[in-house]
């Protein structure tokens, strides 16, 4: 008897530790529980929703946890609460974290996004959550399966697959505050991190709208968004031009790996962006596949691998393409990839011409304005292929540029000037190739001053070398419970 009494007390004692240090634990099972939790959490409180299939669930998840204790929406078994219909999540308020959530079957959400935060939503994360086929049967509705607003927001380890209707996965959005002049910079930076997630199979019923992944939109296109998106891998996009759509200023790219995609990661809006480190397999059979675009001034392009790029017999489809603006451009047209760093890129096997430069979009009927001051520097091209198989052409005579300690290997120089032919042999089919490139002092200075603004410094290896780790593997992203 003496010992059931101590371990009743020691019991009483650690629930009432629990309560008050406000580790405490709810189970939900509908709607109507989880208002009453949620009226009652505390920082450090969990919120469980039984496992099961649960239809037409709108969560409003509006809490405040701390930056020591998030509150934690999550599922009792990851991937086994399964949300159908018209559910969707939004997270509203501050460290908040939703896990382990499943949206799959056809979509009957019409209107809203299936996984989003608030404008007001600040330090939160989505992470471990799958949308998978859950599209309408009307394909032209358009929505997204995923929106980034508010401010220092996380979406990681998540799964995305089978979108076939209008919209992307992923939009970041920028808050207009009341009487926001399109164009301006004003929209609150959002300082978002987006990493390891897996953006699989998607298709469209159009030729344009259905990218993976959009961060802005062309009215807010000059704000200042200082995102990561980091550790992504992106496969079998299909239709659409661009992969990513990059439309703001200050976000960085680096670490995803692109697999049999059409598109391409497109710097379409913003500047001062930077693209590194990333992995490019483009060999679909589809013969479209692209690299990277560069649109907007004081864009920074290097120590990228690309290999297997079918598209550049398209003239905006080239592995690395340099675009001319219009003149008098409209915001959502086209500025010139002014004072570009386009180095230390490795482009292997891939159809030519591989580095295009001053590629102009003439369907608007206004003329071009050429880029200026763009370097070429220390980029090593490696077995073009194609008709066209020149390492690097110049659209418009008009672009000003330097090009010095590019390398190009097993074929032809192309234009005077631009290219050394390597005398290296260089094994094709051992995994990821080089030829040896002298580094440029002021380049890599030049890098490392723009990534001043991000606090960050690289070292000579890391703008020059690219790292085989940095190659993503589908087991590397996405959520813990599906294995393929």
């Amino acid at each position: 008897m003496k010992k059931r009494f101590i371990v009743v007390v020691i019991f009483s004692v650690c629930l009432a530790f629990i309560y008050q240090t406000g580790f405490a634990q709810f189970v939900v099972s509908n709607l109507t529980e989880f208002k009453s939790a949620l009226s009652k959490v505390k920082a450090g409180n969990i919120i469980t929703w039984k496992n099961g299939t649960y239809k037409d669930i709108h969560i409003d998840f509006n809490a405040d946890g701390s930056p020591q204790n998030r509150i934690i929406l999550k599922a009792q078994t990851a991937g086994k609460v399964n949300f159908t219909g018209s559910s969707k999540l939004m997270i509203k308020g501050t460290w908040l974290q939703a896990e382990g959530f499943r949206y799959e079957g056809t979509s009957t959400l019409e209107k809203g996004d299936v996984l989003s935060f608030s404008n007001d939503a600040t330090h939160c994360r989505i992470t471990n959550c799958a949308v998978i086929n859950y599209t309408p049967v009307n394909v032209m509705v358009n929505n997204n399966w995923i929106v980034l607003q508010g401010t220092h927001n996380e979406v990681d380890h998540c799964y995305f697959k089978g979108k076939t209707n209008q919209g992307p996965y992923l939009v970041v959005r920028y808050k207009k505050e009341a009487g926001y002049v399109d164009g301006s910079d004003v929209a609150p930076s959002t300082y978002h991190h987006i990493h390891h997630n897996y953006f699989g199979y998607r298709t469209l019923p159009t030729d344009n709208g259905g990218e993976d992944m959009r961060i802005g939109d062309s009215f807010t296109s000059f704000t200042h968004g200082f995102n990561i998106i980091e550790y992504n891998y992106f496969e079998d996009h299909r239709l659409e031009p661009e992969v990513i759509s990059n439309k703001s200023w200050n976000n960085i790219y680096r670490f995803n790996t692109f697999n049999n995609n059409d598109g391409a990661l497109v710097i379409r809006h913003g500047q001062q962006c930077f693209v590194y480190g990333n992995y490019f397999n483009g060999k679909t059979g589809r013969n479209v596949s692209g690299g990277i675009r560069i649109i907007n001034p004081d864009n920074t392009i290097f120590n990228n691998y690309l290999e297997n790029l079918e598209g550049g017999n398209e003239k905006m489809k080239a592995p690395i393409t340099i675009m001319s603006g219009l003149e008098g451009s409209a915001l959502n047209e086209y500025y010139p990839a002014d004072n570009a760093i386009v180095a230390y890129n490795t482009v292997v096997n891939s159809t030519g011409p591989v580095i295009r430069l001053g590629v102009g979009n003439t369907s608007k009927g206004k003329p071009l304005v050429a880029p200026k001051n763009v370097w070429l520097i220390g980029n090593s091209i490696i077995n073009t292929v194609g008709k066209n198989n020149a390492p690097i052409m110049v659209d418009d005579k008009k672009s000003t540029y330097q090009a010095k300690s590019n390398e190009y290997t097993n074929g032809t120089t192309g234009e005077t000037g631009f290219l050394s032919v390597s005398k290296q042999k260089v094994n094709i089919n051992a995994g990821l190739s080089y030829v040896t490139i002298q580094s440029e002092k002021s380049v890599m200075d030049s890098i490392n001053q723009r990534l001043a603004v991000h606090k960050i410094i690289l070292s000579e290896n890391e703008i020059i070398q690219f790292n085989p780790n940095w190659k993503l593997g589908r087991k590397d992203v996405g959520v813990s419970w599906i294995k393929e």
